[in-house]
């Protein structure tokens, strides 16, 4: 399976609807579909952008029967949730897996696989990575930025410069959701839904 590109664009954050002008990641790969009784594909996209001391995403799905059940910091996989997990510098490998349900509820690990992670349980997570989520008549919007000076705790080489190669993968779960999914932006060839898996991550250049 060939693993999928992506070209992060410089934008102004601070421009209304940013994400208007980011390339579309389409999380439209669901590699387990065919074991889940109910075959639930709900259509949904991801954008990244930069502005060199930030990367800011903005994802949003048509899934409107939700599950919120996690407040606060915790395991929002099992509901209505849509995730980035992302490989900021290619010298490491370690990864970090940015979770949300829609009401902003997250959770953050980082690690090099499954079973090797730290949970970072961050203080007021929601100012510092800026979250915004919107329910509507369609479905939802998630919107967070993730500064270059929180990413540079881990990663302390890390440079937003034009051409730098990351590697992550968008995802959208809910495990315990009226209907169960597991879709994914880059391919995934597992025998089961699993995300912690890095080998699988696709590339991410800053333009």
């Amino acid at each position: 399976m060939i693993a999928r590109s992506y070209q992060v664009k410089r934008l102004n954050p601070l421009q209304e609807e940013w994400w208007k002008e980011a390339r579309t990641a389409r999380v439209d790969l669901f590699p387990w579909g065919a074991a889940i009784e109910d075959d639930y594909r709900p259509v949904t996209n991801a954008r990244l952008g930069t502005d060199g001391e930030s990367l800011f995403v903005f994802m949003e799905t048509n899934e409107k029967k939700l599950r919120i059940e996690t407040k606060g910091f915790g395991h929002v996989h099992m509901d209505s949730c849509m995730e980035f997990f992302v490989s900021p510098d290619p010298v490491s490998p370690k990864y970090l897996n940015f979770e949300f349900n829609p009401a902003g509820a997250m959770y953050l690990s980082i690690g090099t696989s499954r079973y090797d992670r730290s949970v970072l349980a961050i203080e007021k997570h929601e100012e510092l990575f800026q979250v915004r989520t919107t329910i509507h008549s369609e479905g939802w919007n998630l919107e967070y930025h993730i500064p270059l000076s929180f990413l540079e705790r881990f990663f302390p080489s890390l440079k937003f410069n034009p051409g730098h190669p990351m590697r992550g993968n968008f995802y959208k779960c809910g495990e315990k959701t009226s209907r169960p999914h597991f879709g994914c932006w880059s391919p995934i060839d597992l025998p089961k839904p699993d995300f912690h898996c890095p080998d699988f991550f696709g590339t991410l250049v800053l333009m």
